[in-house]
């Protein structure tokens, strides 16, 4: 019977996925008890590692009847195969949820949902607010498991423990690029190995020298023309394919794709043209005021190329990647990010430089991270193979980084559990949930733990633990009673906010003093989840410790005692600075001059801004500062529309940004009263017909 029912789940994926039959890679996973074992598969990208996690979830879904739930390391993965879950199994009844947002909840409509997609960080939000429905999940798929070794891996590390721990007969999947020591991962997880080397689409990987790439396969490849940027872009083009170039910061990537586009926008097919010139004008008015960024992007996306990168809004990049996916876009240029994200292949992936600026200077990056942008080479079901190229400055380096990138192996994955913030975080946490609850328990948590298994030691760790303990206690969010460790009630609720315990102290301490408007903004910025803030120059840090210690009233603080206790508190006040003109609605174009940020990075900061809010008023409401609650729940607000408080009815109607609202209040229609009582003629001089009468609407359905 179980074989039967097997057998039909197996035919069901094939048939979805319009396969005929399963490649080498799945071949070898079906091979092993993959439908009751805990399973570790390293394969390269697009391997079809997907696959397993279809066949594993719906086994457990159809057949045991248990919930499953897939967590990735950003919420555009987490997106994308929500996706294409949706699409192909659906229509079978299965109920599908997206959760990636919303730290303070446990979720509960969940309950109703067979397969949830989730982040790292959202499931170990749910834990820690005991969301009762967990007890029904039978399997957790963790996707991009080696991310583990990233300063966000010790929350991927510690949701695994913790799961486990709730959970012992739980089956884990966890699906990972192709590494070196994906043998301790699965010792680690108790579970059966699947390595494989298998790719649908061949990789050619190649350094590009004087204007010839050689390639790994003994072949090589003369290009055309003097620049081989543009020559490298012409014969891709002539090819009908497209091409991916990875740049190391932002401006280059920028610079790069401005140099590009008269070459390719001379390639292009007169239909072609008329997408990309809607696709031109979506990107630009984004913004009810395009910044020089946004028109930038715009002019660059008409010629058929675009630059990604965190800089951008997001919808300005899931235009991006439609855009490439459905093969519009001919070139783009990105950062590094992109190859750790969404699903975006090329037929050619450049990487003109393999150095990156880091706080040690200039570094090269590891072979993992090459080999992430170089797995983006070859669009299944388009190329039959596909092309990473690197580029060498002379002879013998060109020889060197073909043996080290090319030949070489990825580095192994180590644990990221002793990262002190996220270390804090999760030893609080584990108390609160009772995870631990005096030494030994502490001791047999952490024992459980990659780092402990890959180090054959806790001793280093458990010193970093106690110390870390003796902040709690000091915080006041941890008691020792009787060798018995607990939470208090604030230690529980910043627990709950997921906040890290030390900027929970600091949050504190502002919010124990009576708060003015800059103050409150700083006590958001005066936090670890705030950063990194934003870059200040040299010359700058003149004038912003003049400005600080001019407001040091505002801010309730010893400017000179503080400038020399925080070396960060000039980053912050700029921080805070910034914030302040958003909410006094300076535009995105001047705050992006004076802070030098993009608006991408502001949108992000801004995310963060309304939790660190919600969580400041919760927080101030718990140690019985009304005052200081209410103006950090109007500051949400404000944070969030980027207006100045008279304007805030007037941005909750939909279609009503922080431009418009202004131009309706300087109109004299300063409330939603006004709105309804103006006549819709008057309304659609300042708005225009459309917007006017969706928002005539809108009032008439209240």
């Amino acid at each position: 019977m179980q074989e039967s029912q097997l057998q039909e789940i197996k035919e069901l994926v094939l048939s979805k996925n319009g396969f005929q039959s399963f490649n080498p890679m799945q071949k070898a996973v079906l091979k092993k008890n993959w439908h009751q074992a805990n399973l570790v598969v390293s394969a390269p990208t697009a391997s079809g590692k997907t696959i397993v996690a279809e066949l594993c979830a719906l086994n457990c879904i159809l057949r045991r009847k248990e919930k499953v739930l897939y967590t990735c390391p950003l919420k555009a993965l987490a997106s994308e195969h929500y996706k294409d879950w949706k699409r192909k199994y659906a229509g079978l009844g299965i109920k599908i949820a997206i959760s990636t947002g919303d730290f303070d909840s446990s979720s509960h409509y969940l309950s109703k949902y067979d397969l949830i997609f989730t982040t790292n960080e959202k499931l170990d939000s749910l834990i820690t607010h005991r969301a009762s429905w967990l007890s029904n999940v039978g399997l957790l798929i963790v996707d991009e498991v080696h991310e583990l070794a990233s300063s966000r891996g010790a929350t991927l590390e510690a949701v695994v423990m913790k799961m486990r721990y709730l959970l012992p007969e739980l089956q884990i999947i966890a699906l990972s690029a192709t590494i070196p020591n994906a043998s301790e991962l699965a010792e680690w997880l108790d579970a059966e190995l699947v390595v494989s080397n298998y790719r649908p689409i061949k990789l050619m990987e190649g350094v590009l020298f004087s204007n010839v790439i050689y390639f790994n396969n003994g072949k090589h490849f003369e290009l055309q023309g003097r620049n081989y940027l543009t020559a490298l872009v012409e014969d891709t083009l002539a090819l009908n394919k497209q091409m991916l170039f990875f740049m190391s910061t932002r401006k280059n990537a920028e610079n790069l794709a401005k140099k590009l586009a008269s070459t390719v926008e001379q390639k292009l097919l007169p239909k072609e043209k008329l997408y990309l010139q809607k696709l031109s004008e979506r990107l630009l008015n984004v913004l009810e005021n395009p910044t020089e960024q946004c028109k930038l992007l715009s002019s660059l996306a008409a010629c058929g190329v675009a630059f990604h990168h965190a800089g951008l809004l997001p919808k300005q990049r899931e235009l991006i990647e439609d855009a490439f996916r459905e093969s519009k876009l001919k070139v783009v240029v990105a950062t590094p990010t992109l190859a750790l994200g969404v699903n975006m292949p090329a037929f050619r992936v450049v990487i003109p430089s393999l150095y990156r600026y880091t706080e040690y200077g200039m570094q090269r990056i590891p072979v993992s991270e090459y080999k992430q942008m170089a797995g983006r080479s070859g669009r299944p079901k388009y190329d039959a193979y596909g092309q990473a190229i690197i580029v060498a400055r002379s002879e013998p380096e060109k020889d060197e980084l073909m043996e080290y990138y090319i030949n070489g192996m990825p580095e192994d994955i180590s644990s990221a559990l002793a990262f002190i913030p996220v270390l804090r975080t999760q030893l609080l946490s584990a108390i609160a949930t009772n995870f631990i609850f005096n030494f030994d328990s502490l001791e047999r948590f952490f024992s459980k733990s990659f780092y402990c298994m890959q180090y054959g030691s806790l001793s280093a760790l458990i010193e970093k633990l106690h110390t870390l303990l003796d902040d709690l206690i000091d915080y006041g969010f941890v008691v020792e009673k009787q060798e018995r460790l607990e939470a208090t009630l604030l230690g529980k609720r910043v627990a709950e906010l997921y906040l890290d315990p030390e900027s929970a102290h600091r949050m504190l301490i502002h919010l124990k003093s009576r708060l003015s408007e800059l103050a409150s903004l700083y006590c958001l910025v005066d936090t670890f989840e705030f950063s990194p803030w934003p870059s200040i120059s040299k010359a700058r840090k003149e004038q912003l410790f003049s400005e600080l210690v001019a407001r040091e009233e505002e801010l309730g603080m010893d400017a000179t005692k503080e400038y020399f206790m925080d070396e960060n508190v000039l980053e912050k006040f700029n921080a805070a600075l910034m914030l302040e003109d958003w909410i006094n609605e300076r535009s995105e174009q001047a705050i992006m001059d004076d802070y030098n940020v993009q608006p991408g990075v502001l949108y992000a900061k801004l995310q963060i801004c309304d939790w660190l809010s919600y969580a400041a008023c919760e927080l101030a409401k718990l140690i019985e500062m009304r005052e200081n609650s209410a103006k950090m729940l109007k500051l949400r607000k404000r944070l969030k529309h980027g207006v100045k408080e008279e304007l805030l009815s007037l941005v909750e109607l939909r279609g009503i940004g922080r431009v418009r609202a202004r131009r309706l209040y300087r109109a004299g229609i300063k409330s939603i009263t006004d709105v309804k009582r103006v006549n819709i003629k008057d309304l659609e001089r300042i708005l225009g017909k459309k917007l006017a009468e969706s928002i005539k609407a809108q009032l008439h359905a209240r």
